[in-house]
């Protein structure tokens, strides 16, 4: 039987591939300076976590399990950015108007979570190219980042073959999309 992770990281892979393809990840390949491109990155993934964060606690009660108090972290990231001199006001966004179900809120919350893994990830690299840049978001659940994410895997398999399921496929899809959006967006 195939798990609810792996099929969610199937019908994400691609997106998922193509939001990787953005200034701050080539800043890296290329060795160049992160201050800009981590700039940018943040004020991108506030966009995201700002009003995904709001969602969530929403829709997702503790009856879920997912101690929606402890996973949202979106003031480490309005943290970071005041260090960095810059006073982006959150606002809330149309982003996720249609994440209507507990399964949409918890496709979004795989997308949130998997990224805490790779901002664990990327703030062991800037560690050693760019120590000064605050990376209090990047670092997500510090040394328990691997733990929350087993735990969040745990809790979601329990909907595996479940009619939940495909909203949480449609969440994780569109949750995405809306942050290759959000990417690629110039302004």
């Amino acid at each position: 039987m195939v798990s609810l992770q792996q099929t969610l990281y199937h019908d994400t892979r691609t997106l998922h591939q193509r939001i990787e393809n953005n200034p701050f990840m080539h800043a890296i390949a290329k060795n160049e300076s992160l201050d800009e491109p981590y700039r940018w990155l943040l004020r991108k993934l506030a966009l995201f976590s700002h009003s995904g964060e709001k969602k969530l606690l929403a829709i997702l009660n503790d009856s879920y399990g997912f101690e929606m108090s402890q996973r949202c972290r979106v003031h480490l990231l309005q943290d970071d950015l005041m260090d960095l001199g810059i006073n982006q006001h959150l606002i809330d966004t149309e982003y996720f108007k249609d994440f209507d179900t507990p399964g949409k809120a918890i496709g979004l919350l795989y997308v949130l979570e998997g990224s805490r893994k790779g901002g664990a990830f990327l703030s062991a690299l800037l560690e050693k190219k760019a120590p000064h840049l605050p990376m209090r978001y990047l670092k997500g659940y510090g040394e328990k980042t691997e733990t929350q994410w087993v735990k969040f895997i745990d809790l979601i398999e329990q909907y595996n073959n479940d009619p939940i399921c495909q909203d949480i496929r449609t969440g994780a899809i569109r949750s995405f999309e809306i942050l290759e959006e959000i990417f690629h967006d110039t302004k």
